[in-house]
């Protein structure tokens, strides 16, 4: 028999008749702090970023070449999520690279939008190097979703199979808005309402003029007000124009 399903009846009744113990603190680093009996409760912020028309890239390039693009893509997004000491998980989704972050405080949430202004930058950089190579160029789409949601443990016991499940609007939204982002004339950053509330005042006392870079749209699939933008790290730009 492949599956006892008479056991895993028992398993499922075991996990929905579970007293789960919700705590309402900040996420761990450690991975150990969760277990398959409780969860936790806190205000998280994610990112997504999208490659726009993905299978395009697919369907008409060669192996080795849609290989290239995608590890250059995955590398150091991956590297730019993980510069933060908040980062919490960050993984790939087919030709999507997401990440997921501590945000206790509104200077956390801030700093997802100076992630992604590096991430908008690198694409530019990206995108020469890959002309260098003769190699098709990509468009992105950034999105950022913050929510105070509940994070669990989910998998099998036992088979170290598992992984942290993150319950909310942070992911959904930024997931959402990554889809979005850089089509049909919305700025390549996409920003849900909660996450833009928290830090725009904190933006302003750097830039008066902050409010001014974001247009605000209503999204019926989150049934909410979204703000797009195409912010960049000034630094890391003037270098790109210097080096590239």
């Amino acid at each position: 028999m492949y599956y006892d399903y008479k056991k895993g009846k028992k398993k499922i009744e075991e996990i929905l008749n579970n007293n789960t113990e919700i705590q309402n603190k900040n996420i761990p680093k450690d991975d150990n702090n969760f277990t398959y009996d409780n969860g936790i409760r806190s205000w998280i912020g994610s990112i997504f970023v999208d490659i726009v028309g993905s299978k395009k890239l697919i369907e008409g390039e060669k192996d080795i070449v849609v290989a290239k693009v995608l590890r250059s893509f995955t590398s150091e997004i991956i590297s730019i999520m993980n510069s933060t000491n908040n980062a919490r998980q960050i993984g790939v989704r087919g030709d999507c690279v997401y990440g997921v972050f501590s945000t206790p405080y509104q200077s956390d949430i801030l700093e997802l939008l100076a992630l992604s202004s590096y991430i908008n930058c690198f694409i530019n950089m990206l995108n020469k190097l890959f002309s260098k190579k003769g190699f098709p160029n990509i468009n992105v789409g950034i999105g950022i979703g913050v929510g105070e949601d509940l994070i669990v443990k989910a998998g099998k016991k036992g088979t170290g199979i598992n992984d942290r499940i993150w319950i909310g609007k942070a992911v959904i939204d930024a997931c959402v808005l990554a889809d979005k982002a850089g089509r049909n004339g919305n700025g390549i950053i996409g920003v849900s309402s909660l996450a833009y509330n928290n830090f725009i005042e904190k933006l302003e006392e750097s830039n008066s003029e902050a409010r001014s870079w974001f247009t605000q749209k209503y999204d019926y699939d989150i049934n909410s007000s979204t703000y797009y933008a195409n912010i960049i790290n000034t630094d890391f730009d003037d270098w790109i124009k210097e080096n590239l």
